[in-house]
């Protein structure tokens, strides 16, 4: 089964489309990716031609994009079936954009993939399939935090919180993560912030860390927090996204209210009380390994396949049919 992967290389590719592309190959599909260069409407919009001839000569059996603006270019450079996962970003969206992607999700696209059911409810929408993005046990796994700090060289002696994400960008809310570790009004612990960084590197800092802190306006199913439970760091996160049901009974990690006494609270929880999670364990019984989430996606594509197949069936029954009423008439 061949696959082609569209997705925005604005950045350099993500990560994650990358990282679900590798774990698709293990079930021997070919998987090829695509990335689209430009910014805004327009700038995507420059993509269709390009697209149109590599679809046309790699001829796959799927595409499937990654973002509403590709999944929308996809569709218009060819007649192919288009499967296209929607982020968090996306479903946030407002206004005229907002309808335009129901309207993919409901009439154009063969199928859609949202990340947690909240994404689901916010669209709107019971057509679309609940797959969050799964995480590379391999890569993410408990390490020593005394050598993670070493090769980093950060103290060994500080309580170190993690903010994972760019401060500048406002839906991360860097101000809440700041505000909540000044109210812990402690010279012993330290707010690191980190974003940029390749992804193989990053279960480094996972380990390196007392706890990681998720202080969004809003997300989707936040990979960093599963990223974590994988690595077993305490987490203290707001209730964005799945991030409930992610850390649902799992002990050393903390949803709260988007307060910075609220949040420092459970952080002090954690520096008092514990110094690792369970949240590996977690991650396993909810199925949100690599393997297990591209189980989910390789059933998805062959589902697609079974129905383009019936279709093409009832299509050409109807051509029978229509033909021998033709014949009918003749006598």
């Amino acid at each position: 089964m061949r696959v082609l992967f569209i997705s925005s290389f604005n950045a350099g590719g993500s990560p994650i489309v990358v990282a679900q592309a590798k774990s698709l190959l293990k079930y021997g599909l070919d998987i090829r990716i695509h990335g689209i260069h430009g910014k805004g409407f327009i700038g995507y919009i420059k993509n269709i031609l390009p697209l149109y001839k590599v679809i046309k000569e790699l001829n796959p059996d799927h595409i499937h994009a990654h973002y509403s603006f590709c999944g929308i270019v996809s569709s218009l450079a060819t007649r192919k079936p288009v499967i296209c996962s929607l982020m968090g970003s996306d479903v946030k969206s407002s206004g005229l954009w907002r309808l335009v992607i129901r309207f993919f999700v409901k009439r154009v696209w063969a199928s859609t993939i949202v990340k947690s059911e909240d994404m689901k409810q916010s669209l709107g929408l019971k057509c679309v399939n609940v797959i969050p993005n799964g995480v590379d046990m391999d890569l993410f796994k408990p390490m020593d935090r005394s050598y993670c700090r070493a090769k980093l060289a950060w103290s060994p002696d500080k309580r170190i919180v993690l903010f994972a994400a760019n401060p500048a960008r406002p839906e991360k809310n860097y101000t809440l993560a700041d505000q909540a570790i000044k109210a812990l009004n402690s010279e012993d612990i330290e707010l690191k912030v980190v974003h940029g960084i390749k992804h193989e590197d990053m279960p480094i800092y996972l380990n390196a860390v007392d706890v990681l802190l998720l202080t969004s306006l809003w997300e989707g199913s936040p990979n960093v927090i599963k990223e974590a439970m994988a690595c077993n760091t305490p987490i203290v996160s707001v209730d964005v996204g799945d991030v409930r049901w992610l850390l649902e009974g799992v002990d050393g990690c903390y949803h709260a209210s988007k307060e910075p006494v609220a949040l420092s609270a459970q952080l002090n929880q954690i520096f008092q009380n514990i110094r690792e999670s369970r949240g590996r364990e977690r991650l396993i019984e909810l199925g949100l390994d690599a393997e297990s989430v591209a189980k989910r996606i390789v059933g998805l594509y062959k589902e697609i396949i079974r129905g383009s197949d019936l279709e093409t069936k009832r299509r050409g029954d109807l051509e029978t049919m229509r033909g021998r009423e033709g014949e009918m008439r003749r006598y």
